[in-house]
């Protein structure tokens, strides 16, 4: 698998792909990389699987990784281990990763900047230390309320954002959230509101001051 991307896009000859498949696929800690070179998917665990996947994006030396919920399926232990390796990797290799996830405690632990994201536009963007400690918008407002959180208050019930998502491909006029937001106003619903500034490096787009 990793040989045959290696053949494919760098166009380097079989032994040669081979001998680099083999280190990629030791850096990623796969045990005994040398004989699992000629093993088939199903021979793999998820979690091998995934590193095997990691391997063969970074073989063609990429500048940057977008890796899209790169743990689903996975169990919690597992996640760390893949997660970790991608960020240790990226750093190893100067490359940057784009991580995509609905799991806000991931996006805390390993990302350095967050955009949040709703019906396809940005409507909140920080440094993840920024943004965990002062949300500005109503939907990452919400979206932390609708997580459980260990130094949360006993007995505390979560809040769901009511309604569902819009259609993306008859989004309403105005904020695509405005339908599901309690703090919509008349401009919300109407116009949509641009990215501008409220802090350093942080952005929202809500025409209401809205804050933690």
């Amino acid at each position: 698998m990793v040989s045959s991307a290696i053949n494919l896009h760098r166009g380097l000859p079989w032994a040669k792909a081979l001998e680099l498949a083999k280190e990629l696929l030791g850096r990623v800690r796969i045990p005994d990389a040398a004989s699992r070179l000629a093993s088939y998917p199903h021979q793999y665990s998820g979690g091998m699987r995934q590193r095997v996947m990691i391997a063969m994006a970074l073989a063609c030396q990429p500048r940057l990784i977008i890796a899209d919920e790169p743990t689903t399926a996975l169990d919690v232990t597992v996640q760390a281990q893949i997660l970790d390796l991608l960020k240790e990797l990226t750093r190893e290799t100067g490359s940057s990763l784009l991580l995509i996830t609905h799991d806000l405690g991931v996006v805390a632990r390993y990302a350095d900047r967050v955009a949040v994201m709703y019906g396809g536009r940005i409507v909140e963007t920080a440094p993840a230390r920024e943004l965990y400690k002062h949300p500005h918008h109503p939907y990452t407002l919400g979206l932390m309320a609708s997580v459980a959180r260990l130094d949360g208050e006993a007995g505390r019930r979560l809040v769901p954002i009511e309604g569902q998502p819009p259609d993306l491909a008859q989004l309403p006029p105005g904020c695509a959230f405005s339908p599901r937001c309690r703090r919509a106003t008349d401009p919300c619903r109407v116009s949509r509101p641009p990215l501008v500034e409220v802090g350093n490096q942080h952005l929202k787009a809500c025409f209401n001051d809205v804050r933690a």
